[in-house]
């Protein structure tokens, strides 16, 4: 029967295997991953039973992370390691192997750290927040301008929609030294790791994401929406950068994540804008927006789920149900005109896709 593998990095081959027992120390920890990687900060740590550090700088080539090791101790080490992946998403892990007879380790509490997919508890819970929060800024902004250039009115509208897009904007901004948050304490915090995280393609990612904020706030004063609609569009698909990957379609996976994002922002920016001035031409507008968010939608979860038990044997199968239920509720909502339920519906389901964002997808 074919295994499930995730799409965050996973540790699948260690040398020394986890829990082996050695007559002598090797000359190095070498570390096989399920997809390319990179050391984040030191990358490899090992402890000696002292509780000294004795591994050396940390390598990568591919998705092979190598770092040598001299230690003339015996007894039980502790191996811990953190990487990012390809799609910029961070793991770590820890585990141990001894030199003659075990004994103890005073960094045997990295053994026993909760986990959430590949991030600790705390660094799952930031980053899922701070993709929630940045997904309801890219709706309250460029949902609220999509709406006004379908009302065509003049982009700056009505105090209310001008206070739409002004807190849009600073959830946009604020969405990203969260996420910065949540990388580190899924890795850990300190000097070596933040250059390393800022330094990759998240930070890059990071970068441009807040450059797109400002941009955003900067052409705000013009009355045209066209070009805060063109920024919104590069937004989408730096969320699509970071997103999960479909294993041999990367870019068409990246691809679909945009268009998903940029459907249910527009959906759910739409409405909250047509609750402060309705539109009769706003049914068709979010009709469409829900046909291009459910398809994209669909053909994600095909690639990432692939086999039907999934959804119920893993997170991300479990939370992608709750979101389609929710989604079903809102559409429901829409139906019956029940325009404020169905904002506040949209919500918690923008919320679920920040959970899913932050979980690994079985593949």
């Amino acid at each position: 029967m074919p295994q499930i593998a995730f799409a965050h990095a996973q540790l699948i081959q260690s040398s020394p295997p986890p829990n082996a027992i050695m007559a002598a120390l090797p000359p190095g920890v070498e570390l096989l991953f399920s997809e390319p990687v990179s050391p984040a900060g030191a990358g490899i740590k090992v402890f000696s039973p002292s509780g000294r550090q004795i591994a050396g700088p940390a390598t990568s080539r591919g998705a092979l992370l190598y770092a040598p090791m001299s230690s003339a101790e015996t007894g039980t080490f502790v191996v811990s390691w953190q990487v990012l992946a390809a799609d910029t998403h961070p793991s770590r892990g820890a585990f141990p192997f001894s030199v003659g007879r075990p004994s103890a380790n005073p960094y045997s509490s990295l053994l026993t750290g909760g986990e959430i997919g590949t991030a600790s508890p705390l660094g799952f819970a930031l980053q899922a927040l701070a993709r929630w929060v940045h997904f309801i800024g890219f709706a309250l902004v460029f949902g609220v301008v999509g709406y006004s250039a379908l009302t065509r009115e003049k982009q700056r509208g009505t105090r209310t929609v001008r206070r739409l897009v002004g807190a849009g904007i600073v959830l946009l901004i604020v969405a990203e030294p969260l996420a910065l948050l949540g990388q580190l304490a899924s890795l850990s915090f300190d000097t070596d790791t933040a250059i390393a995280v800022l330094a990759s393609g998240f930070g890059r990612l990071l970068g441009l994401r807040l450059a797109g904020a400002l941009l955003v706030w900067a052409l705000w004063s013009v009355e045209s929406p066209w070009p805060v609609l063109g920024v919104g569009v590069g937004v989408a698909l730096l969320d699509g950068a970071s997103a999960h990957a479909i294993p041999g379609l990367p870019v068409a996976g990246q691809l679909l994540v945009s268009i998903h994002v940029a459907a249910m922002g527009l959906w759910l920016g739409g409405l909250a804008a047509f609750l402060t001035k309705p539109d009769r031409r706003f049914g068709r507008y979010a009709a469409l927006c829900f046909a291009a968010a459910a398809i994209s939608g669909l053909l994600l979860a095909v690639a990432h789920i692939g086999v039907l038990q999934v959804l119920t044997t893993s997170a991300y199968g479990q939370v992608l149900m709750i979101k389609v239920l929710v989604i079903g509720a809102a559409l429901s909502m829409a139906l019956i005109r029940r325009r404020r339920l169905e904002l506040g519906v949209l919500v918690t389901v923008v919320l679920a896709a920040a959970v899913l964002a932050a979980l690994p997808p079985p593949r």
